[in-house]
């Protein structure tokens, strides 16, 4: 059970969090005569053993064999020797699958809690951190919001408005790590000229975190925390693209029990609703600015990256310390100290109602939209692509219709939205 085991930088204890019989760490020693095939197969053996699908060396020497023409590679034979140096420049084993945690219920979220005292104890509260991905359709209006309503983006057609966004924060809100964003386009038209910005961002064709952009992720904040001297206990839930994590020396991984995260991880008892709350705000505020200006509302993805870090700035840190101890995260001293009401908590049910839409089913028409998913053969091989163009033709920087609005309406809700936000 990967909840049972901290990750740290020893290999071995890093094994054991262990869901199919094959195992990719992050060992490369050379490229092989065919780095793109390796590459492509490398993704492969990820999916699936996300998917906790077993892979045999019988059928990663098949599938191997079944990448190769598309890749235009002539005479090549998937022999066992091709098969032992491939595991050893990609640091895969093979091993028994381990077994699946059943139902989870109250007893389980108790019995977390009660561990978590001691998973805690020797942390400070700025060093106990939980990470997290939401999606976000960064273009959306009040009047889409029942258009967009449980759409699970698996490549529909609002897929192209859809972000993913990874935040994490600290336990007493001093620390909220640079957001990383995830875009369908490498280079949107709107980053031309932009040498700097407000978040990481990464890009693949369907704007879903990875186990390569999330292990890149870890990596740099074990880097960041390497330079501050400084060792962080970072939360996770169990999604399949955390369970292969890199060796690190200043991040000590612990996962959350299976399905028990709208409980027991701070960010879903409140901060994620909170971000979007303020971003939500943000984009009201910016369409009704072009509104009384006669102008047409841009919203790139620029203009997103820039919303999203004004949001999450916008989260204060009694928030955040309210979420965590909303999810058990307290110390030994702390069990009967009540949760401080944040007076500066946005107040959502006074905004004026959108077109028969409530805020709250505004900021909340993305929340369980998909985050991540499976590629199929030809995304996998075009993911190691290194000469293919990325998407800079892409629907960025379409503009927002405007509905017709007198002055007056607007300078209405201006005030309205100005009372809102205050």
């Amino acid at each position: 059970d990967t909840s049972e085991h901290s990750v740290n930088d020893n290999q071995a204890q890093a094994e054991n969090l262990c869901s199919s019989n094959c195992w990719c760490t992050e060992i490369r020693t050379t490229k092989g005569d065919f780095p793109r095939l390796e590459e492509s197969l490398v993704i492969w053996l990820r999916q699936c053993r996300g998917q906790k699908v077993s892979i045999s060396g019988s059928l990663l020497k098949e599938k191997a064999k079944e990448f190769a023409p598309t890749l235009s590679i002539k005479n090549f034979v998937a022999s066992e020797g091709w098969l032992t140096n491939f595991k050893k420049r990609n640091g895969v084993v093979f091993k028994k699958i381990c077994g699946e945690s059943g139902c989870v219920n109250d007893e389980v979220c108790l019995d977390w809690q009660d561990k978590l005292k001691t998973l805690i104890k020797n942390y400070d509260a700025r060093d106990i951190f939980n990470a997290d991905e939401t999606s976000l359709f960064f273009k959306c209006l009040p009047d889409k919001t029942l258009t967009f309503k449980d759409e699970k983006c698996n490549g529909g057609k609002h897929s192209k408005e859809r972000l993913t966004v990874l935040l994490s924060v600290n336990m007493d809100g001093s620390r909220k790590l640079k957001p990383l964003v995830i875009g369908k386009s490498l280079k949107p038209r709107s980053f031309k000229g932009v040498k700097s910005f407000p978040t990481h961002y990464r890009a693949n064709k369907k704007a879903w975190m990875t186990t390569e952009i999330f292990n890149n992720w870890l990596l740099t904040v074990n880097g960041d925390m390497k330079r501050e001297k400084r060792k962080i206990l970072l939360f996770l839930d169990n999604c399949t693209v955390h369970n292969s994590p890199p060796a690190l020396s200043n991040v000590e991984l612990y996962f959350f029990p299976p399905n028990t995260t709208s409980k027991l991880q701070p960010l879903d008892q409140g901060i994620i609703h909170n971000f979007k709350t303020f971003y939500r705000q943000e984009i009201i505020k910016l369409v009704l600015e072009s509104l009384n200006k006669h102008q047409t509302a841009n919203i790139t993805v620029l203009t997103a990256i820039l919303l999203i870090d004004k949001a999450r700035r916008a989260v204060t840190p009694q928030t955040i310390l309210n979420c965590f101890k909303k999810s058990g995260f307290l110390k030994e001293n702390e069990e009967n100290l009540p949760i401080i009401t944040d007076d500066e908590e946005p107040v959502i049910e006074p905004l004026v109602d959108m077109n028969g839409v409530s805020f709250h089913d505004f900021v909340e028409v993305d929340k369980d939209v998909a985050i991540s998913g499976s590629l199929t053969d030809s995304e996998i091989l075009s993911a190691t692509d290194t000469n293919e163009k990325s998407n800079d033709e892409d629907e960025d920087d379409a503009s927002v219709p405007l509905v017709e609005v007198s002055v007056k309406e607007a300078r209405a809700s201006l005030d309205t939205l100005q009372s809102f936000c205050l």
